[in-house]
């Protein structure tokens, strides 16, 4: 274990200065060597997440039981690209007879299909919310325009209106990527984006509470 770590923190230290497909060919040529060491394909996920590469992370991690959805997902993504099938998915993961690939993987794959994780589904969710805030922005901008031409006294009314939608629009949002975050673990990125989404949520509705029992 202790080599495999030397390893691995050589690996990183070697991918400031050369890159990290260069870093990482020791620890490819030792996993090929070795397919069922765990630490090895370990050090090798490690490396390329941390270069950002999720795709080769997943290639890495494909058939391990803690593997990242969204990792297994890109690299599902780059197989079908590549015209990949389960014999050479399993020859660029470096697999040996003795490692299944999952299931649901190789169903996926054979049919070309990309399944969406949970995490990407609430990001996408997310995505829809801030398409409708850009929506309102420019709906608003028009109704008070027209509002002001026709109807001057109603303008603040609209104005209000919008802005009280658009921080309702932020904090779903904001919900969505906060979840999303979760789902990933990444613990700080859920918690300020929840934080974010309450303050934007009681600021909408307040609004909207305040326009509609009197005032603005």
């Amino acid at each position: 274990m202790e080599t495999t770590d030397a390893a691995m923190a050589d690996a990183h230290e070697r991918a400031a200065t050369v890159g990290i497909r260069r870093a990482a060919r020791p620890l490819r040529s030792a996993l090929e060597r070795d397919p069922k060491d765990v630490d090895l394909r370990a050090a090798l996920v490690s490396l390329y997440r941390a270069g950002g590469a999720l795709e080769q992370a997943g290639r890495y991690s494909v058939v391990a039981p803690d593997a990242d959805p969204d990792e297994v997902s890109a690299y599902l993504r780059w197989a079908i690209a590549q015209g990949a099938d389960e014999a050479r998915v399993r020859h660029l993961s470096l697999l040996d007879d003795s490692q299944p690939l999952p299931e649901d993987f190789v169903a996926d794959l054979a049919a070309g299909r990309v399944r969406r994780t949970p995490a990407e589904a609430w990001d996408e969710l997310g995505g829809t919310a801030m398409f409708v805030f850009a929506a309102l922005i420019v709906i608003t901008l028009v109704a008070t325009f027209a509002v002001v031409i026709f109807w001057a006294p109603a303008a603040p009314f609209i104005a209000h209106f919008g802005s009280r939608l658009f921080a309702l629009a932020w904090a779903v949002a904001f919900a969505c990527f906060a979840v999303a975050d979760a789902l990933r673990h990444r613990g700080k990125g859920a918690a300020w984006k929840g934080v974010v989404s309450v303050v934007l949520f009681v600021f909408g509705a307040a609004g909207l509470v305040s326009l509609f029992t009197g005032g603005f």
